[in-house]
């Protein structure tokens, strides 16, 4: 496909198509995700949160996280360069359907949340809910552009009046499409946790190796890691070695992308942008075995050192040093049911730090330069 404006001409293999809607999906996660991720303990050590200022500030940040449905609809429309009518329609049919954004009706009577009066008619009430389902997100991203692009081909992009019905009939009823298979979509994350959740019922070593190894591999993949956890309520050593598998595939990622991307796309993996190099492990799936061999190496010490963490921060990893200041700093809010045991800053330092990048190193060096099976120029990419 040329980088001409989209439209009914516009040609594209399944490929092609595919890898469009996935580095659209990458960049709008990346968007969404990354803001709160980076400023969350810079805004609460500093006192920041406690001012109104710091405070409408935290919200917003929160806010891109359930704006990424909006924010990979809009970047995978992108991708197929689409015009700003077709642009803003996929990414409200995107948003729509990803449950980002669920709405309930309050009855009449009932104390509105806002303003704390009792409504005087039915009154539909929008709720943000996190960042919803991803993988749908990526679905019925997809099949916006693909009806878009047929309605262009077959009816003209419906001429004068595409400002009416578009956004009627693509942004709602592709809408409406993805709400109604989101269920069924959502099983999906249900039968990952519940895979992961046998891996909970070992002995502490192989359980800990195994979660780290199945997190490093859902960290680059559209799954949410942080839905994964919460579904199984994954904490304790569970959560410290989900997160562990996180830093490994970020510490690979970085060895990799230090050698052939630019220094601002090193900088993003290692704030978070794992997911934001999904496309070049999709084009290249043999580059996942660093991953597993530097998540078992890695996920050894959690069990040694008994690493904990709770279910919220299961899928973090190094993004905003979450899991690593979760292990060591006793929450007066989390029960001792959750989490029982907090590391030192010294083991802290060995096992997050020191042994996760010796792990990387020698993943790297048994994949790359002995077994040949990929090259650093395989992460190339721009985020």
């Amino acid at each position: 496909m040329s980088d001409a404006t989209f439209n009914g001409d516009s040609r594209f293999t399944v490929k092609e198509f595919f890898f469009k809607v996935l580095s659209g999906s990458a960049q709008g996660i990346l968007i969404g995700v990354l803001p709160s991720a980076v400023m969350k303990y810079i805004i609460h050590f500093s006192g920041l949160g406690n001012t109104a200022l710091g405070a409408n500030f935290t919200a917003i940040l929160t806010l891109f996280t359930s704006m990424i449905p909006f924010l990979i609809g809009m970047a995978v429309a992108m991708q197929f360069h689409m015009k700003s009518l077709d642009t803003g329609v996929v990414a409200i049919a995107t948003m729509a359907a990803s449950n980002s954004i669920q709405w309930v009706m309050l009855a009449k009577g009932t104390l509105h949340p806002m303003t704390s009066q009792a409504v005087k008619v039915p009154t539909r009430l929008f709720v943000a809910n996190g960042a919803g389902d991803v993988i749908n997100a990526m679905i019925v991203a997809g099949l916006a552009v693909l009806v878009t692009w047929l309605i262009a081909r077959y009816l003209d992009g419906f001429g004068s009046i595409a400002i009416i019905l578009s956004p009627i009939l693509v942004g709602g009823g592709v809408g409406l499409v993805g709400k109604t298979i989101a269920p069924y979509v959502g099983h999906l994350t249900t039968w990952i946790g519940d895979g992961v959740e046998l891996f909970t019922k070992l002995a502490p070593i192989p359980m800990a190796v195994l979660i780290a190894m199945a997190f490093a591999i859902i960290i680059i993949t559209p799954v949410s890691t942080v839905g994964i956890a919460l579904a199984i309520s994954l904490h304790g050593i569970g959560s410290g070695a989900a997160a562990m598998g996180v830093v490994a595939t970020t510490v690979v990622l970085l060895i990799n992308s230090w050698q052939v991307n630019k220094r601002g796309t090193t900088l993003a993996i290692a704030l978070g942008a794992m997911k934001g190099m999904m496309p070049s492990v999709f084009a290249k799936p043999i580059t996942i075995v660093p991953f597993l061999i530097t998540a078992a190496l890695s996920g050894i010490p959690v069990a040694l050192f008994n690493i904990q963490g709770t279910p919220t921060t299961a899928g973090f990893g190094y993004i905003g040093l979450v899991s690593p200041i979760q292990s060591m700093i006793k929450d007066p809010a989390v029960p001792l049911g959750v989490m029982n045991h907090f590391i030192t800053p010294v083991v802290a330092v060995i096992a997050w730090l020191v042994v996760p990048v010796i792990a990387g190193f020698i993943a790297q060096w048994i994949c790359c330069k002995w077994l040949k099976l990929y090259q650093p120029s395989d992460f190339k990419q721009e985020l």
